[in-house]
Order: structure tokens, then C-alpha cells, then sequence
């Protein structure tokens, strides 16, 4: 399953989504609101009572830094990157120096802070003269002695039967190791001995021992939590223990350890995604054999985002739905990042991806090497595809800087070169071009890169003779009805998606008001260009992604655009073999 860190939980429902309207309590006891990840460490107080939970500044997220009062996202990164820098705030009176807190900001943010891993407060730490050696006097009341002190031994998990959040319960299981453990059970079936647990990636012999107490492979064995303690985000129902006892029962009766009983888990915390009934593609027009070649910039897609399993059920049922055949993908924060999108596509975890009915296909992805630099981390560009539609990717590589002279683009344009149905080939190019900047303070930046794309055409055509078929596909940060794209229309090229068109989305602005995104084709591949055309806007959110602080954001501020050519024959004479690895330029050739 993927993470559910990258979601947050709001104090209370904010505008509802397009098509998913949440509702989300607020916790009773909460100081503060619960941050841009889930965090199920709910308080075990007898009383029923929630504790206020300090926020470990060592280990927090930029997301949980922000929750604090005062601290916006450039200060979080600030201190983030100082923490780096000094391997972990040894005291609280640290934070002081780091760029944008000082002494004034640390005074109202002290009381809600600690370094201590162990982060249950006491009195003194909630003082504004608490300090370490406050937070130290304060574990006497840790969570282990109180239920010593209540007669309860503590609780096993059953490795068997427990979900991912429910593993994370085990003292030195986080996210990764638990879902490594969950997918590991499910591909293998159950454990039989705890020892085994060592076969699953990134436990050895060390972490084993460690955790080995904690796991049980037997429900007989797990201690019955009292009806006051609730776990897994389950909100305390202390008079009606049956239905408790129910829901702590639901990952032991699940045979699929994760996402099929997650929500259920969470209760009112969350809504089940729905998605309408989609007539599957034939991938047929007019009786000859269709594919269809998409776009789709997934805006900063880290790996965090990609573990967000309503993330990776919105992208993985757009291309099943669409009956995409190849996707070119832009902004790309991670190589590694779209991995999960492929299990996904192939192995699918979300309810609702396993109801789809339609062609699944055999999916496959070949990432670039860093096309250039976005906010924060490098850019990668991607290509996936589906081999079961006979779709092969023949090679792919970056556009190559020459060695001397100056080089147009910003991001480097990703190049691939395909074969569909062993008749049709073509060359598709993958771009990003420089964003105009929010008071277009770059824009002529923007239309220098729009002049260069026939210059850059003309290099691939010089590279691999013959071929005709050279399909520019991305984002273009700029509308195809501007006065730049005359040298590219000139030359026979003609955008698949009209300026009238928006290829943007928000909760917001649903409908969009700007056309970015597009897929340029040539007289040439007219010729087996079916004339269907579009943009993909519905069911691009979902409840498990983050909206600001509400539910139900979409999955990127772009729509994925697509366009349908015929692939029983091809025109040309091109020899693909030859690949895209030599292509190089330089500037010069777009402007004449």
C-alpha cells in the first residue's frame, strides 16, 4: 500500500472537492492542528482524555514544522536544513538560531516542542521554562509504565494479520519496514516462524532482535487492549466496547493486510474514493487497431507523494480508463518515484483499481537522467507504456549539451523513440519548458524555448533518418494560439488541443483557464491521426490526497492530455534502430 504520510488531517471540513465532500471532527484535547501527515498517536489517558503531544523538532516533517504557530514553510525548511547540518538539536534554545525563529518566535513555540524522542509531556514541559532536562523528569509516565501500572502486559501484534498502521504500533517499525513486511506476506503468504521476518527488505539480524518481543504470529497470544485504549486512528467509543472491539478486529480478519480495510480503520476520518462507471476502451476506430499517447506533468512528484495511496490510484486508473498506451511525464521530483505507480498499474492494491474490469495491460517505465532543476530537487522526465498493447520502447535518451554553445532549454527535452503493433514507429519527444513565472517575468524566456522546438525537430531528423512520425508532446507553459508557435505551424505542425481548451485544475477552479499542456503532430502522422483528441478531467482527485488543510485535492494541477493515432501501418521509411543518443544542439536554428 502506499504511505499515507503525504495526507493531512484538517481541524475541521473545508470546501468540498468535486467530487468527493469530506468531513473530517476535530480531536477532542488537540492543542494545535494535526499536521499534513496522518498521525494516529492518539493519547491512552484512563481518564479517556486526549494528552497534548509535543512535536519532536528532530524528526518532524516540513509539514509537521508548519503546524506550529509562526512557522511557515520556508522557516521549516530552514530549520530542516539546519538540523541537517548540526545532526540533531542537542536542546530547545537551538532553534533559536536557525534563519527566520530567533528568541521571540521560540518563546511561543517552546511549549509545544521537544528533542526527546520520547515525547510524552508532563507538567514541566508544557512550561515556558521547559527544557530537556524537563522533558527527561517527564518519561516517568511513558506509555509502557502506565500500563505496566495497570496490570496489562504489553501488546503483541500479530504479524499475520496486521495492517501497515498497526505494525508501525512496534517500537522501531516505521512506514517503509512495515510496508516491506505487508508486501512481503502478501507475495509469500503468512510468516511461519518470527525469525523469517529477516527475508523481508531492510530487517536484518539487528532490527530483528529489537522487535521480535512486540510480534506474535498468534491472536491468542496478542493481550486485549483495554475498552479506553484505541488504536489505528479509531475514535474511543468507551460506552460501547463490542463496536471497539470490532474495529481492532478488522486487520486481523482481512487476508489482505492494507488498503482493503484501511478506511474502515479510520471511521470518520475518511470517505471511501468513488470513481463513475467507465465504459472500457476497445482500442478500436472504425475497425483499425488505435493507440493513444498521452501527457501529463505530475507536478513535483516525489516519492513521498507516490507512497499516497489516493495518488496512486487516481493516476493508475486515469491511464486504465483513457486506454492509454504511452505516457510522457514531466516534473518528476525522484527516478524512483514511478515505480510505485507501475505496481500499482500491474499489481493493483486500491479497492477500486482491483474492481476495474478493463484491459489492465503489462506496464513498464523508463526514466531520464535529471533533465534540469525545479523547486527544491532535480527534474526528471519519464515514459510509461504498455507492452501488452504491442508497444516497445526502442530507446530513449536526453537531448546532449554540446560541448560548446549555448543550449536552449531550461530542462532538457526527453526523447523516445517506440514501435506499436510491429508496423507503425515514431519518435516521441518529451518537453518542459521554462514557466512564465506568476507576473510572467520569464515569458520571453518561455517563447525563446517555443522558437527553438523546430530547430530541435530538425536535429532528430538529421539524427534518424526517414522518420517522419515526430510527435512533441509536455508542458509548454504557454497557450498554442501565440504568435511564437508560427515557425512550428509553418513547418506543418498543428497542436492536438485547441487554445480554448484549459489543461489546468483546481478544487477552485475545476474547469481550468489556461492551455499548457498539448501534443504537436505533423501533416505526416495526420495522415493516421484518428482526429480524437482530449483532455482528462474527471476523477483526478481523490479523499487520501491533500488539499491545504482539507481533504480531496487533486492529484496535480495539470490534466493529462491525449491523442489517438491508427497504428496498422506506417507511411515513412524511417530507421528507428539507429536510436536518439547522438542528437545534440545548439542555439541558432530556431529563430531563422
Amino acid at each position: 500500500m502506499g504511505a499515507v504520510n503525504s495526507c493531512c488531517i484538517p481541524r475541521r471540513s473545508f470546501e468540498e472537492c468535486r467530487e468527493n465532500k469530506i468531513s473530517t471532527p476535530r480531536v477532542k484535547g488537540h492543542r494545535r492542528n494535526l499536521s499534513a501527515t496522518f498521525n494516529f498517536s492518539f493519547g491512552d489517558d484512563e481518564s479517556g482524555d486526549t494528552n497534548t503531544t509535543l512535536l519532536n523538532i528532530n524528526v518532524a516533517t516540513e509539514e509537521e514544522l508548519m503546524t506550529l504557530p509562526g512557522i511557515n514553510r520556508s522557516t521549516a525548511q530552514n530549520i530542516i536544513d539546519y538540523r541537517r547540518q548540526i545532526s540533531n538539536f542537542k536542546k530547545i534554545e537551538d532553534l533559536a538560531l536557525v534563519s527566520g525563529v530567533g528568541a521571540t518566535k521560540l518563546s511561543h513555540i517552546r511549549s509545544e516542542i521537544c528533542v526527546s524522542s520520547k515525547r510524552t509531556p508532563s507538567l514541566h514541559s508544557n512550561s515556558p521554562d521547559g527544557s530537556k532536562s524537563d522533558l527527561n523528569s517527564s518519561t516517568t509516565s511513558s506509555y509502557r509504565e502506565r500500563k505496566k501500572s495497570n496490570g496489562t502486559s504489553p501488546v503483541k501484534v500479530n504479524v499475520n494479520s496486521a495492517n501497515v498502521f498497526q505494525l508501525m504500533k512496534v517500537k522501531g517499525l516505521g512506514q517503509s519496514l512495515a510496508e516491506n513486511i505487508v508486501i512481503y506476506r502478501d507475495k509469500k503468504g503468512p510468516f511461519k516462524s518470527i525469525d523469517d521476518l529477516v527475508k523481508v527488505k531492510g530487517i536484518g539480524p539487528s532490527i530483528l532482535s529489537a522487535i521480535q518481543h512486540s510480534l506474535t504470529l498468534d491472536d491468542s497470544d496478542a493481550a486485549k487492549k483495554p475498552s479506553s485504549v484505541y488504536i489505528n486512528g479509531g475514535l474511543p467509543n468507551n460506552s460501547n466496547t463490542d463496536s471497539h472491539c470490532e474495529c481492532n478486529d478488522i486487520g486481523r480478519n482481512s487476508s489482505r493486510a492494507s488498503m482493503d480495510n484501511v478506511v474502515d480503520i479510520l471511521g470518520p476520518l475518511s470517505k471511501k474514493p468513488f470513481r463513475a462507471e467507465v465504459v472500457p476502451f476497445n482500442f478500436k476506430w472504425k475497425n483499425r487497431r488505435v493507440f493513444r499517447i498521452a501527457s501529463w506533468n505530475l507536478e513535483q512528484f516525489s516519492e513521498e507523494k507516490s507512497r499516497n495511496p489516493g495518488v496512486q490510484e487516481v493516476v493508475a486508473l486515469t491511464l486504465l480508463e483513457n486506454g492509454f498506451g504511452i505516457v510522457a511525464l514531466q516534473e518528476l521530483a525522484s527516478e524512483k518515484a514511478l515505480e510505485r505507480i507501475c505496481d500499482e498499474l500491474n499489481t493493483p492494491t486500491s479497492a477500486n483499481n482491483k474492481k476495474w474490469a478493463g484491459h489492465r495491460g503489462n506496464w513498464r517505465c523508463s526514466v531520464s537522467e535529471a533533465t534540469g532543476r525545479m523547486y527544491r530537487s532535480m527534474e526528471y522526465n519519464a515514459f510509461l507504456y504498455d507492452t501488452s498493447q504491442n508497444i516497445e520502447l526502442v530507446s530513449c535518451s536526453l537531448l546532449k549539451k554540446p560541448e560548446s554553445g549555448t543550449f536552449p532549454f531550461v530542462r532538457r527535452p526527453f526523447l523516445g523513440v517506440f514501435k506499436i503493433n510491429k508496423k507503425f514507429d515514431c519518435v516521441v519527444v518529451s518537453v518542459h519548458l521554462k514557466a512564465a513565472g506568476l507576473q510572467d517575468e520569464a515569458l520571453d524566456k518561455t517563447k525563446q524555448e517555443v522558437r527553438q522546438i523546430p530547430a530541435l525537430i530538425s536535429a532528430i531528423e538529421q539524427q534518424v533518418p526517414g522518420e517522419n512520425d515526430i510527435i512533441i508532446v509536455g508542458d509548454f507553459n504557454l497557450s498554442p494560439d501565440s504568435e511564437d508557435y508560427k515557425l512550428l505551424t509553418s513547418n506543418g505542425y498543428t497542436p492536438c488541443i485547441p487554445a480554448t481548451t484549459a489543461t489546468n485544475i483546481s478544487n477552485r477552479n475545476p474547469d481550468g483557464s489556461r492551455c499548457y499542456d498539448n501534443i504537436w503532430i505533423n501533416r505526416h502522422t495526420k495522415e493516421v491521426y484518428t482526429g480524437r483528441s482530449s483532455v482528462v478531467r474527471d476523477g483526478l482527485s481523490n479523499p487520501w490526497i491533500p488539499d491545504g488543510w482539507s481533504w480531496g485535492g487533486v492529484v496535480s494541477d495539470h490534466c493529462p492530455v491525449f491523442t489517438e493515432i491508427c497504428s496498422n501501418k506506417d507511411l515513412d521509411n524511417g530507421n528507428i534502430n539507429v536510436g536518439t543518443d547522438g542528437v545534440f544542439f545548439t542555439v541558432g536554428g530556431g529563430d531563422s
